[in-house]
């Protein structure tokens, strides 16, 4: 592949600064900056020279290390000697190659074996650092790949836990209500149908969402529970409308209202409510999912994520998308995150309904 005419230009110019600064520091030493008013010809003579050489031997070391990266993947330390050892030789052959051409157009064209033990030096030296920084580069470019497809195969396991675990409490759901509540089962089945919808394309974007959709989400999950649960659940959601647009990962408010359902009003006879609430604090989003069921036996982040996979699969999502930038805290009554605020939050659109027009619906059928 062809450079850029951008990385063509830099690597010109990297070329004649080397040579320069070569031929300026041989000039020093075998006759003194000095004297350079006075022999200034032989000063532009060495950084000729110099150039002769740099040309050749950059030339053949670039090309080298690229037929290597194709032949030769950099696996085990038997390919890095491979790679270290040809680079050396092709080196010394350029540096031969480049000084019997010199040799050839100017035929008054001498070097003593000191001048020669300097330059050669000087020349390895250059072109270990250079080899050394652009291999460098290239284990950067091969890591970052490899996060990359180690981030996405994380995504796509986790959201592959995720969704059975959802299908399969909705389809409980369903089932319930297609036995006891016939009538409701259109309604409850559209709104089953856009959850699967949203639970699809998470699964195939494996992006970001934005907290409204999040939220709408998370309703039809809940019109879903309400019509099992009935009197026993009551919602409360407290988002401010500007927090809307803000951007957290998908799927990740769904796992902890279905946590707050099944181990609040799932563990308890009497009336509980689960709350969703969203505020902002700084630059952090700050979003609290609680329930007035009996709560958790302990505030033990890492206790509570071995129960189960819902909240350690939240968790981990936050981990790679936002590193250590998040934070996940189990309260007494539900489970707070700390997001970074990301998204416009100046305007949002008017919703399609009001704020409990889902449950309204399914306690009016």
């Amino acid at each position: 592949m062809l450079p850029t005419p951008r990385r063509l230009l830099r690597q010109v110019g990297l070329v004649l600064g080397v040579s320069l600064l070569i031929g300026a520091f041989l000039f020093h030493v075998w006759t003194g900056l000095d004297q350079l008013p006075d022999k200034w010809p032989q000063f532009l003579w060495n950084v000729y020279f110099t150039l002769v050489h740099a040309v050749i031997i950059v030339t053949s070391v670039q090309a080298t290390i690229s037929v290597l990266e194709a032949c030769v993947p950099l696996r085990s330390r038997w390919s890095v000697a491979l790679h270290v050892g040809t680079l050396s030789g092709v080196t010394v052959v350029a540096y031969g190659v480049a000084t019997g051409l010199c040799k050839v157009l100017h035929p008054s064209f001498d070097i003593q074996w000191e001048v020669l033990i300097i330059s050669i030096t000087i020349t390895f030296v250059v072109v270990i650092v250079w080899s050394t920084f652009r291999y460098m580069r290239l284990f950067y470019q091969k890591l970052r790949a490899a996060e990359a497809a180690e981030y996405e195969a994380r995504l796509s396991a986790l959201q592959a836990q995720i969704n059975p675990h959802f299908l399969f409490n909705a389809f409980n759901s369903i089932a319930a209500l297609i036995r006891t509540r016939p009538q409701e089962a259109e309604t409850i089945v559209e709104d089953l149908s856009d959850l699967f919808r949203y639970a699809l394309q998470a699964s195939k974007d494996g992006t970001a969402a934005t907290l409204g959709e999040e939220i709408e989400a998370t309703r039809r999950y809940l019109s879903v529970e309400h019509a099992r649960y009935r009197d026993r659940l009551t919602v409360e959601i407290d988002v401010p409308e500007p927090l809307l647009p803000a951007s957290v990962p998908s799927m990740t408010l769904q796992p902890l209202v279905e946590n707050a359902v099944t181990h609040g009003v799932g563990r308890t006879r009497k009336t509980c409510t689960v709350s969703v609430i969203a505020e902002r604090t700084d630059d952090m989003l700050l979003l609290r999912v609680l329930d007035t069921g009996p709560g958790f036996d302990s505030t033990d982040l890492d206790e509570v994520l071995r129960e189960g996979a819902g909240l350690a699969n939240v968790q981990e999502r936050l981990e790679l998308f936002f590193r250590e930038d998040a934070q996940m805290r189990i309260l007494p009554q539900g489970v707070e995150l700390q997001l970074p605020l990301h998204g416009k939050t100046e305007s949002l659109a008017e919703p399609e309904s009001g704020p409990d027009s889902a449950f309204k619906t399914a306690e009016g059928e």
